[in-house]
């Protein structure tokens, strides 16, 4: 009985709920600053309802901001440090901001990695910005602002419903690290859409293939990669690669650097060339060229159905002359050496 009781202890202490004392304003790592005189760790989850909390040094939680429903709550959390975002549940979406009516959330991301899942592991969870709770849907805002040498490394990037209109991911800087999708983004015209900024995108975790999706079948959303803005894609080898597939209308890369990093040491053949972009059905439309390209690298929207509309992004390796050559000695040489 008694070692029942213990485990009992045990279990509450780590799934524990930490408040941030209304109206604060300071550090994160401070007790003073916290309902119960303890800062949120492990599998806590943190509340600021109303407050500005800064974290200045690693961290590991899962964060609700406005929880309790009150329209006269102003919520502010300025990262600059590792944040590290867990589920509750393997079921359950992660929710950073919680919109609710009249109220405000904001995230300042300047530096630091958030990662919205456990750490260490695949395992991820859904990145909110949201003003819904349950099928309500609520007048205040959620902003999120990704600036500076910040990452924010999540498997889903989601608005949470596609109506809301005052939930905001601004990116004028960093790195976004998407490793499965993102839907339920915007608002654009009569469909949804997405504006990458002047962000990096990272397609899947760092150095490591991987592919991601652009809306879903009930979902069709737009993207535009803002000038300014990054694209970078792995090449692992000739089969396998960062890919995007977009369920929309348009793609847009205009004004765009476009990044490639080859893999484990992985050369392609002059002439190779990797598919990273397309869409889910025909009758679909990317365009734009990119401002900066890698050397021995060309970027080209292609019509790969013929139906006069280019829906294909495709990279193509083909390196300067002096490089063939390069290559050619360097074939040479393994063949006597083989002899």
């Amino acid at each position: 009985m008694v070692c029942a009781v213990l485990l009992s202890i045990g279990s509450t202490a780590q799934a524990a709920s930490q408040t941030w004392v209304s109206g604060n304003v300071g550090d994160w790592g401070s007790t003073a600053n916290w309902s119960g005189a303890q800062v949120p760790a492990g599998t806590d989850t943190a509340t600021i309802n109303n407050g500005t909390a800064s974290i200045t040094t690693n961290q590991g939680c899962g964060i609700t901001l406005l929880g309790n429903g009150l329209a006269t709550d102003v919520a502010t959390l300025n990262i600059g440090s590792n944040l590290n975002l867990y589920k509750s549940g393997s079921s359950e979406l992660f929710c950073v901001l919680k919109g609710t009516t009249g109220a405000s959330a904001t995230v300042n991301q300047s530096a630091g990695t958030v990662r919205v899942g456990a750490v260490g592991t695949a395992n991820g969870g859904t990145f909110e910005t949201r003003l819904v709770t349950g099928s309500t849907v609520t007048t205040g805002t959620a902003t999120y602002n990704l600036s500076g040498s910040a990452i924010l490394d999540t498997d889903v990037l989601s608005k949470g419903n596609k109506v809301d209109t005052g939930a905001t991911f601004n990116a004028t800087g960093g790195t976004l690290v998407l490793r499965s999708m993102i839907y339920k983004f915007g608002l654009n015209s009569e469909g949804y859409g997405f504006n990458q900024g002047t962000c990096k995108l990272e397609i899947g975790a760092i150095d490591t293939v991987a592919a991601i999706t652009v809306g879903n079948s009930s979902n069709l959303m737009d993207y535009t990669v803002g000038t300014g803005g990054t694209l970078d894609f792995d090449i692992a080898s000739a089969t396998s690669f960062d890919k995007i597939t977009q369920y929309g209308s348009v793609a847009n890369t205009l004004g765009a650097t476009l990044q490639i990093d080859l893999l484990g040491g992985y050369t392609p053949l002059p002439g190779s060339f990797f598919d990273v972009w397309a869409f889910s059905a025909t009758g679909k439309s990317g365009s734009g060229t990119f401002a900066t390209l890698p050397a021995n690298w060309t970027a080209t929207w292609i019509d790969t159905n013929a139906d006069s509309i280019t829906d294909t992004l495709r990279l193509t390796y083909i390196p300067e002359p002096a490089t063939i050559a390069l290559l050619g000695l360097g074939l040479l040489a393994m063949r006597r050496n083989k002899k």
